[in-house]
């Protein structure tokens, strides 16, 4: 899986979702030719690297109704070598409803809609 190139970035909140740890990042660096505006990770339990990503990305050629996309980044999503762009909205540039729709695109695709995020502190 290609995952984000990530140099730096700041761990904003941490939620626990079944076996998994969320990791909320901001304040990126990246050596991507991508700006990310934020970054989830799900880490599965006693596993070293993330398993899926879910990125939000200021679009190049943006208007107010497409100025982030939404990337997906995961093994099972075959041979998306760039990963996959799932949406683009103006909406996802507020981190608290970018990180509900993450946490919902978590919940599908780990099999994981019977969990709720708990906030780790």
């Amino acid at each position: 899986m290609r995952k984000p190139n990530i140099c730096r970035a700041i761990p904003k909140q941490r939620y626990k979702l079944g076996d998994y740890t969320i990791v909320v990042l901001e304040d990126i660096e990246s050596e991507d030719d991508i700006e990310y505006e934020y970054l989830l990770a799900a880490i599965r339990d006693g596993r070293p690297e993330p398993e899926v990503y879910i990125t939000c990305e200021k679009s190049r050629s943006a208007t107010a109704t497409d100025s982030h996309a939404v990337r997906v980044y995961a093994d099972r999503l075959g041979d998306q070598a760039s990963g996959q762009i799932v949406d683009r909205s103006g909406w996802w540039a507020n981190q608290d409803a970018f990180v509900s729709y993450a946490m919902t695109g978590f919940q599908q695709m780990l099999q994981l809609q019977d969990e709720n995020p708990v906030p780790i502190t």
